[in-house]
């Protein structure tokens, strides 16, 4: 008995001591909120630009050559794109350049060395056939005179002259022609017909270039929505390419924490995705000139106006690694506060 009675007076707290105060649990929550209280922030979206790699004539998707997730460089080849209406048509195409060609070489060289010759054979059998019938007209003068021949057989004598005479000048214009080769005009209209076949020879070879699809920028590939051996429409894009090269930061800013935030201003930001105390910084590219209501806030209940917000772009002041369409990034408010 006497053992429990001093255990039970060792339990019991002694009337010396004081007791703890006790704390009211409203200042505890306080002090918890006042640790866990962080700095108020603009957050703000990664963009990048997407383009949209789409043929120029339609075909048939012959060779994919990226992923969706692959990075690509500058004028790295996507696709490959067959067409055999543009073959076709390069066949014609050629045909027409080389007969082109050739009739402005025949236009620009003149007559060949055997048709000069036939020609120049041509005015010596006609001057021959020229002088047989004047000597022909001068005996049947003479016989018509004496009498022998009537006058119908001297009238044909000078018309068979004068018909040689004729044929003689004849022969000789065509040898002047061939020598002399086509007029200027002949070899301009030779010339311009040339310039027109390989004119829409360079217009089929575009249009077979075009079946080859380039990225324009280095960048990533977001979707494919083409693959192989399936028809490609003309203008409908068979992949889309995010171009990582340039990329910005889109905020909403209300207006009324806009006031002082001028373009070309630096933005020191953080970007959670990359590193929790990195700091990046941004330079203000644009402010929206037209408000909207992304982040409208009414204040009608105070008998004031609506909150209206403005885009502001910002993009890197030199390149992030690591950085991502999407990823968020913070600006500390007290930063814009401070431009005013």
């Amino acid at each position: 008995m006497r053992t429990d009675a001093r255990r039970r007076d060792k339990c019991m707290p002694s009337a010396k001591v004081p007791a703890r105060p006790a704390i009211a649990p409203w200042l505890i929550a306080l002090l918890v909120l006042a640790g866990c209280q962080k700095e108020p922030v603009i957050e703000g979206r990664v963009e990048f630009r997407e383009l949209n790699l789409a043929a120029k004539y339609p075909g048939r998707l012959l060779k994919l050559h990226v992923d969706e997730g692959q990075h690509v460089d500058a004028g790295a080849l996507i696709a490959e794109i067959v067409s055999p209406e543009a073959q076709a048509k390069r066949q014609q195409a050629d045909a027409l350049v080389a007969g082109a060609e050739a009739q402005q070489v025949k236009a620009d060289e003149g007559a060949r060395k055997q048709e000069l010759s036939v020609a120049a054979a041509g005015v010596a059998t006609a001057r021959a056939q020229a002088e047989l019938m004047r000597t022909t007209e001068g005996r049947m003068q003479r016989l018509f005179k004496e009498g022998v021949v009537p006058h119908q057989r001297l009238d044909e004598a000078i018309a068979l002259r004068r018909s040689a005479d004729a044929a003689l000048e004849a022969a000789r214009a065509t040898l002047s022609l061939i020598q002399e080769g086509l007029r200027k005009e002949d070899k301009d209209t030779a010339a311009a017909f040339t310039a027109g076949a390989k004119g829409l020879r360079q217009e089929v070879e575009a249009a077979l270039d075009e079946t080859h699809i380039r990225a324009p920028a280095s960048g990533q590939i977001v979707d494919v929505f083409i693959h192989e051996g399936e028809i490609v429409a003309a203008g409908f894009p068979v992949a889309v390419l995010a171009v990582s090269d340039a990329p910005w930061v889109s905020f909403n800013v209300r207006e009324d924490q806009l006031t002082g935030l001028k373009v070309g201003q630096r933005l020191t930001a953080r970007i959670p995705a990359i590193g929790e105390d990195d700091r990046v910084d941004f330079v203000v590219e644009r402010i929206s000139v037209l408000g909207d209501y992304a982040t409208w806030r009414s204040t009608r209940d105070l008998g004031s106006y609506d909150l209206h917000s403005f885009e502001v772009r910002a993009r890197p002041a030199k390149p992030v690694t690591g950085l991502r369409a999407g990823m968020s990034v913070l600006v500390p408010l007290a930063q814009l506060q401070a431009a005013r």
